[in-house]
């Protein structure tokens, strides 16, 4: 299931995008694209694109591989000149992020995304948890 909605408060291009979907391995290309055509739309920069579609595959596989319901929510959002990704799920079980054993299979998409994203943070809602990247188009964050 894929549904999508759209922010446009003030008549201009959409600043948000929001995807209620199923996390599958064998749907992460489909909303890479949708978070690439996003970006493009956005005006992004290729750094910034890059980051953002690297978390999108990030945050959603992690929901493919963890989460007992993998129905969530996927967010695209400017907010104050950077893009914010946010991956909303039904699961209380926050993550964590350690230092990777880099002759691991897995393990290591969390400490990479804190390494290239300018903020990565998590919280539980009420009815699960959402995990979240800050990607600046400004070098200096």
């Amino acid at each position: 299931m894929l549904t999508s909605t759209t922010s446009d408060a003030t008549g201009a291009r959409p600043r948000c995008h929001n995807w209620l979907l199923t996390a599958r391995r064998e749907d992460l290309a489909r909303f890479r694209r949708l978070a690439s055509t996003a970006m493009r739309e956005w005006g992004q920069p290729p750094r910034v694109i890059e980051v953002v579609l690297h978390g999108v595959t990030e945050l959603l596989s992690n929901v493919a591989r963890h989460v007992q319901d993998p129905r969530c929510r996927l967010e695209l959002a400017v907010v104050d000149g950077a893009v914010r990704v946010a991956v909303h799920d039904r699961s209380p079980v926050l993550p964590t992020i350690t230092l990777p054993d880099w002759t691991a299979e897995a393990g290591r998409g969390l400490w990479l995304l804190r390494e290239m994203t300018d903020d990565l943070g998590f919280e539980t809602t009420e009815d699960g948890k959402s995990v979240w990247i800050r990607v600046s188009a400004d070098p200096l964050g």
